[in-house]
């Protein structure tokens, strides 16, 4: 599905290669005639499953009005019969033609599923037990999604998923629940071979959600900032996901990894900014080994990346952003924020992996990376003049200079990209 992002930039291309005579006037109104036709074919079915899931939402609030009237095997009965007539109606949709209706019914059935292990839980006063329900719940999604390739049912499943995972490990005391990895591999699977982006998203957050449960129960008073170098080296390796699969055309699936990759790492930064400003907080977390696992693979797949690439120039950037990032936790563990030298060393890598993202989101035409690098150098400025680093002089020195060190950088930069843009001279 098209964005209107893509829709102006295409727009301009069009423009651009018709006035050098790379594309036709006859050309372009042809692929423009195209791009209108494929934005347009899918309005009938979205506005179709929009209209019949505010029918299901109408007959749910019909039932649940009359809902303690109703005996028990009319309430089963009523489940049962809801869900196989939205099977039925999406396996006669599919058959026509219309995935997008199908789709939706498959997800009204799931969702209907959903709600009668709820209501026969509550019917029958089973024992509490939320997180096996969700883990049901996802069983079945997982069936629908497979036999009917629905893309709701599968969001649905790695919703459930999560949530079953989180609620075991609560009930624990925070023991990881391993078994999700042998529902959550089967289900990755077939997102893979989807092109829904919410299926991506739904995807990769389920496995960051799991992933913020390997350190143990921070919840219930355990929490150090060791999870902070955690979660950086976590955004870092979804970071290097997202970037690989761009540069090097990997699965779509991937790239839905870089803009929360980038979310954690502006988020990671940010705490430890706020961190050097507080004596009291300047601590070391905990080393324990989620965050020694984390760094074995960010570090090495960082400097795989760049060594792997095909467009070198944004790998590199990209590491360089990715590295400082990584060494920030180092100078906290070092004990080194507790003097100004230190405070300052953190400042100056936080703003310098911000750079360093600004110039890879340029190099690699990557508007999100842009962007990330941008915030993360504004919010960094807002902080530091919010509380400042030592005196006010020293704040004033600190700006100096890296205002300095970036013009400096500028002018080198300008010079070398007018150098590289000249032609080279013929030979006489």
């Amino acid at each position: 599905m098209l964005t209107g992002s893509y829709r102006k930039r295409l727009e301009a291309d069009l423009a651009r290669w018709v006035t050098e005579g790379l594309v036709s006037a006859d050309s372009a109104a042809t692929i423009r005639r195209s791009v209108g036709r494929d934005s347009g074919a899918r309005l009938p079915a979205l506005l179709g499953m929009l209209g019949g899931l505010l029918i299901a939402a109408s007959v749910a609030a019909f039932v649940a009005a009359n809902w303690e009237e109703m005996p028990r095997l009319v309430k089963l009965g009523m489940i049962f019969a809801s869900i196989v007539a939205a099977l039925g109606i999406a396996a006669r949709l599919e058959a026509q033609g219309s995935e997008l209706g199908a789709d939706a019914a498959s997800t009204c059935g799931v969702l209907c599923f959903a709600a009668g292990v709820a209501l026969v839980g509550q019917m029958y006063h089973l024992p509490t037990d939320w997180p096996g329900g969700a883990l049901l719940i996802a069983l079945g999604a997982l069936a629908v999604a497979f036999l009917q390739r629905s893309d709701g049912a599968l969001i649905v499943a790695f919703v459930a998923l999560a949530s079953w995972s989180w609620g075991r490990w609560s009930s624990s005391g925070g023991t990881l629940q391993w078994a999700f990895l042998l529902a959550y591999l089967p289900a990755v699977w077939m997102a893979l071979g989807r092109r829904g982006r919410l299926v991506h998203h739904a995807a990769v957050l389920s496995l960051a959600c799991w992933l913020a449960l390997v350190p143990g129960d921070w919840m219930r008073g355990s929490f150090d900032y060791g999870l902070v170098a955690y979660g950086l080296a976590l955004s870092v390796i979804y970071v290097l996901l997202g970037a690989f699969a761009l540069d090097r055309g990997g699965p779509a699936l991937l790239t839905a990894c870089l803009p929360w990759g980038l979310i954690g790492l502006m988020i990671g930064l940010g705490i430890e900014l706020f961190r050097i400003l507080d004596s009291g907080q300047s601590e070391a977390g905990m080393a324990s080994w989620p965050i020694y696992l984390a760094y074995a693979l960010a570090v090495p797949g960082t400097l795989a990346f760049v060594a792997t690439a095909r467009e070198r120039r944004f790998a590199g950037a990209m590491a360089i952003a990715l590295l400082l990032a990584l060494l920030v936790p180092a100078i906290f563990w070092s004990g080194g924020v507790v003097r100004l030298p230190g405070k300052v060393v953190v400042g100056s890598l936080i703003l310098a992996s911000a750079v360093a993202l600004v110039v890879a989101g340029s190099a690699g035409g990557i508007r999100r990376i842009l962007v990330t690098g941008a915030a993360l150098f504004g919010l960094a400025i807002l902080i530091l003049l919010w509380q400042t680093i030592g005196s006010l002089l020293d704040q004033s020195l600190f700006f100096l200079v890296a205002g300095a060190v970036l013009l400096t950088l500028a002018g080198g930069a300008r010079r070398l990209f007018a150098r590289l843009a000249k032609p080279s001279e013929e030979p006489g």
